[in-house]
């Protein structure tokens, strides 16, 4: 705590919360100037706090604090965006939830990470304005991308050479695409189509807003999250808690009886 004011004044996104004892919890926050950062609120349960409701999860607060021993400790909070609309939707919940989890697993507490931070609003301004579910997708690739685990589209991720146009291996073990002459050194990885590459270029420098004009099928939607989930679990080397629920959420592809060429899991031969 060296370095900070015994209080101070910052905006953040409340990523999640645990109670502790009978009233108080603690509250996990990111912030675009503090990063991400645990604190206490005390009595924040009890029915009369004025604090009630201005801290709950997903909701953009203004927030005043001071310096604790352990914890630094919630003095006033005032609620900026609530994202009414998202809380009324289970899916658009959902994808809310599991994106502050990602917030919370790819960042490190009080590392200020702005981009990010602008990232996350974006995001859940989007979803309060009815902006397609798809844009979890260009979240997901942002994500990795400002936390230095950007995936290699342009090029072949293990040789660096060009890809040409057509059906590429996708090997979140070797960080991106794979021509064919390195498929043997990929390991494992699913087939992309043409469509999900380019949808996943796009994604890569487009805005939220700009990713929501974009009309997705089910079978490409679910081809790029697939992909994309690969490339997050590799990183994180676990499923985050929410990811498993945004994917219960969505029909399966077999369900449909289409087929999708992200649908096709690789391997190399025996022998190779």
């Amino acid at each position: 705590m060296t370095g900070r004011a015994r209080s101070y004044n910052t905006e953040g996104v409340i990523l999640r919360r645990r109670n502790l004892g009978e009233a108080d919890s603690i509250f996990t926050v990111f912030s675009a100037r503090e990063g991400k950062f645990d604190a206490i609120a005390r009595g924040v349960r009890k029915p009369r706090s004025h604090m009630r409701g201005h801290l709950e999860p997903l909701t953009r607060s203004q927030l005043h604090l001071a310096q604790g021993r352990n914890l630094d400790v919630f003095t006033q909070a005032e609620t900026i965006a609530a994202y009414r609309a998202v809380r009324d939707d289970l899916d658009r919940l959902a994808l809310a939830l599991y994106c502050c989890e990602l917030v919370d697993r790819f960042t490190v507490e009080r590392a200020p990470q702005p981009l990010l931070y602008d990232l996350l609003n974006e995001l859940l301004e989007g979803l309060d304005s009815d902006a397609p579910l798809t844009i979890g997708r260009a979240f997901e690739l942002r994500i990795l991308s400002l936390s230095g685990f950007e995936i290699q589209l342009s090029a072949c991720a293990l040789c660096g050479s060009r890809i040409p146009e057509g059906d590429t291996l996708f090997s979140a073990m070797a960080g991106g695409l794979v021509c064919d002459p390195c498929r043997p050194k990929a390991e494992t990885g699913r087939l992309l189509s043409v469509r999900a590459i380019k949808v996943l270029r796009f994604a890569r420098s487009a805005t939220i807003g700009q990713f929501a004009g974009l009309r997705l099928d089910e079978a490409l939607e679910r081809e790029v999250q697939r992909a994309l989930a690969d490339a997050i679990r590799q990183v994180l080397d676990r499923e985050t808690n929410a990811g498993r629920y945004v994917d219960s959420l969505a029909r399966p592809l077999r369900d449909t009886g289409r087929t999708a060429a992200g649908d096709v899991q690789w391997s190399p031969p025996s022998g190779s």
